[in-house]
């Protein structure tokens, strides 16, 4: 049977808009055979309750609808194609521009990922597994070529344990060293005596410089980090020319981050550093401290006119502050021992007995008469040798006696390692017990590491270092 024959009513023609509802109902008045309905694409919320109003074709037909009456015999005519609900129609929309927003983002993920990374060289055991730790960190930033190049610049950042302040070592590449063999692709590359500092990355690599810095200063160093400046400029980093060297680096580390995410190509650091998020934590670390805190300083050498050579006795002195995490910065002296902050008892109350413990006869000696006819302190006495020599000075004390143990620390210049209270109180006139070890030199040098930077040897702030 043609289904466009007389009497047959399009179900199009069926849904009409109830102004009042602003909704389609269906209207099954018109025809006069049933005809299938369409399910209706959304659930239609009822109508509210009014009173049926009585209404003609016509009327519909006024009012927006389709016309419902059947159409004149013979007569033909396309069927329409049901409507979509507008709310179906957006949420598919919707649907495709979410799939859209996915399958662009993941493209440029993709994108992102595609380009160079950063180079990663494996140090073994010289460094830190970890991209960041807890306590004192020691960085080395190389500033050059590519690796095997020479290094045109070296700093090793000393970041304290509490990250309050930052000593940035300068070391200068024509500095004469020993270089210690170094495993390099699987094999070892054979050291070589007093050579420039630069030749550790020749033929060797970043993990080898590493290995000379830990070597030459005797300080721990955890990461080593190859910055490649001309290829870092090469590329569009939005890092500011001026801030292109190793020093501006250190002294704005996020320039570190910065080229981490905007020029990976340009960087080449140990395993654990080998992504922008470990890098990006490294910095936040290594700019913890307020610029005003961290002071770069040069390792100093000889006087005279060949290579120039480390002046090991100033050196050790910069390397030993490092080490205690005591600032270089003028505005960030090193804060006080609770051993030795506190009232001190006059020379005349400051009670002591000497023992010789450093193998140098007659130490013991030379301190009691310093300490009776020079300082005052004349209730002291030599205790003779001590049972064994001993490798640092030490001062034993009762909690009653800590104003004393002030008082004598200060005088012969004591730092608060050398200071061992005990747990109980002594008699009142009771002596405390000091025993030179072999860090004792004279009366009245200070024992143990320094506490302060050596004179002469010039300190830059980070605000004032430029490339």
């Amino acid at each position: 049977m043609d289904t466009e024959d007389s009497g047959y009513v399009d179900p199009a023609d069926q849904w009409v808009l109830d102004p009042a509802t602003g909704m389609y109902q269906l209207r099954l008045d018109a025809p006069s055979e049933p005809v299938p309905v369409p399910p209706a694409p959304a659930p239609v919320r009822p109508a509210p309750a009014r009173r049926a109003a009585v209404r003609t074709p016509a009327a519909r037909a006024g009012h927006g609808g389709r016309r419902a009456a059947a159409p004149a015999a013979g007569s033909r005519r396309r069927k329409a194609k049901p409507r979509r609900p507008r709310a179906l129609a957006w949420a598919v929309g919707t649907t495709c521009a979410v799939l859209v927003a996915g399958v662009t983002a993941g493209i440029v993920v993709l994108r992102q990922g595609d380009g160079p990374g950063i180079r990663t060289v494996d140090i073994g055991a010289a460094g830190s597994k970890d991209p960041v730790h807890a306590g004192a960190m020691n960085v080395l930033v190389l500033g050059g070529g590519p690796v095997g190049a020479t290094a045109d610049t070296a700093v090793l950042l000393h970041v304290a344990a509490d990250r309050g302040n930052a000593t940035a070592l300068v070391i200068p590449p024509a500095l004469v060293t020993d270089i210690p063999d170094c495993p390099v692709g699987g094999g070892t590359v054979k050291g070589a005596e007093q050579q420039p500092f630069s030749a550790a990355l020749t033929g060797r690599g970043p993990g080898c410089a590493l290995r000379v810095v830990k070597q030459l200063t005797g300080l721990p160093v955890d990461h080593v980090v190859l910055v490649d400046y001309a290829a870092a400029k090469a590329a569009s980093t939005g890092v500011g020319a001026a801030d292109l060297c190793v020093d501006r680096t250190l002294a704005v580390p996020g320039t570190l981050t910065a080229l981490a995410r905007t020029a990976p190509a340009a960087l080449t650091t140990d395993s654990p550093l080998g992504s922008a998020k470990a890098l990006g934590a490294l910095a936040d670390a290594m700019g913890a401290a307020d610029p005003k805190h961290v002071t770069f300083v040069t390792v100093p050498v000889r006087g005279g006119t060949g290579p120039p050579v480390a002046d090991q006795a100033t050196a050790s002195q910069l390397y030993a502050l490092m080490a205690r995490d005591v600032s270089l910065s003028p505005d960030h002296p090193p804060a006080a021992d609770p051993k030795l902050a506190g009232p001190k008892a006059t020379p005349h109350n400051t009670r002591v007995e000497i023992y010789n413990g450093t193998g140098v006869f007659g130490a013991s000696q030379d301190v009691l008469s310093w300490l009776q006819n020079t300082q005052g302190v004349n209730r002291s006495t030599n205790g003779g040798d001590a049972h064994a020599k001993v490798p640092r000075t030490t001062l034993r004390y009762a909690p009653n006696q800590a104003d004393q143990a002030r008082s004598l620390a200060a005088m012969m210049g004591l730092p608060a390692s050398a200071l061992s209270p005990g747990a109980q109180d002594a008699a009142p006139r009771a002596n405390m017990t000091l025993t030179l070890g072999a860090d004792f030199t004279a009366p009245g040098v200070p024992v143990g590491p320094p506490t302060a930077p050596p004179k002469g040897v010039r300190l830059t702030p980070a605000s004032g270092v430029h490339c």
